[in-house]
């Protein structure tokens, strides 16, 4: 009797492998270059940022008038030195570096996360006996002091041609105005009392923004005014944001009108 062979047939089942090991081998890789990157950028960033930092900082201290104070930046940590032409203008130096502004993606925010200053004082020497047979025949006269009111008048008239100009949504002085704050300082000494710098705003924006841009826009030409001589205890900064509008809102030429900087004077109590 024939004996049978019995073939046993065993399918043959494909089982795909698992996933997780293609998509560490994958991520992986992609992962190492992404770190290497990004350790790659820190160094240039930080250098962009300090860069702008310092740039826009030495330029708006240079605006305001405060052209002998030196800046060093480490990061976004500024440091002021010099020698300050008075004791009262390195407060206000300090002050001016504080609320500089640099361009950021959510528009201009302060450039320093922190500001510290060493600074000397000029030692001026006293001015010399004056001599009657020397002065000239038609010597400058000293101001003559003015009333509050004719005080106001005039740095009204003073404001009334031109304005204050600053960069576009910054308390930055455009370096066009210097001559305008030279004659509002020369005016400032005949005053009387305080003056109080005032910003304003158009409507333009958010109330809080607006409100922000106009007190930095006003202690921005307050320190302009003490770095042109004019004793810090005397001047006063009062942002009012879009309030006490001047002009219609609805047009641009309303709009500019209504940025601007007004002066006051404040009796001394």
């Amino acid at each position: 009797m024939a004996s049978a062979t019995v073939l046993q047939r065993h399918p043959i089942i494909w089982r795909d492998p698992p996933i997780r090991a293609f998509a560490w081998g994958g991520l992986l890789p992609l992962l190492v270059l992404i770190c290497a990157a990004v350790f790659a950028l820190i160094p240039f960033a930080r250098n962009a940022i300090q860069g702008t930092v310092e740039r826009e900082t030495r330029e708006q201290l240079t605006a305001a008038g405060y052209g002998w104070v030196n800046v060093a930046v480490s990061g976004q940590a500024v440091r002021l030195s010099g020698t300050a032409p008075a004791a009262e203008a390195e407060p206000a130096a300090l002050q001016m570096a504080r609320s500089a502004t640099c361009p950021t993606w959510l528009g201009r925010q302060t450039c320093a996360t922190s500001v510290t200053g060493q600074f000397e004082t000029a030692m001026i020497a006293p001015p010399p006996a004056p001599v009657a047979a020397l002065a000239p025949p038609h010597s400058e006269a000293p101001p003559v002091p003015l009333t509050f009111q004719a005080c106001d008048l005039s740095l009204a008239g003073i404001l009334s041609g031109e304005q204050i100009l600053f960069a576009s949504g910054s308390a930055r002085i455009d370096m066009k105005s210097n001559p305008l704050l030279d004659q509002l300082a020369r005016q400032i000494r005949s005053c009387p009392g305080t003056i109080r710098v005032e910003g304003y705003t158009d409507t333009v924006g958010r109330g809080k923004v607006n409100q922000r841009l106009s007190q930095e826009r006003a202690a921005a030409v307050r320190a302009a005014l003490i770095a042109r001589g004019i004793n810090s205890k005397r001047l006063a900064a009062k942002g009012y944001g879009a309030r006490r509008a001047i002009a219609d809102n609805a047009t641009e030429a309303g709009r500019a009108r209504n940025r601007r900087i007004e002066l006051h004077t404040i009796p001394a109590k």
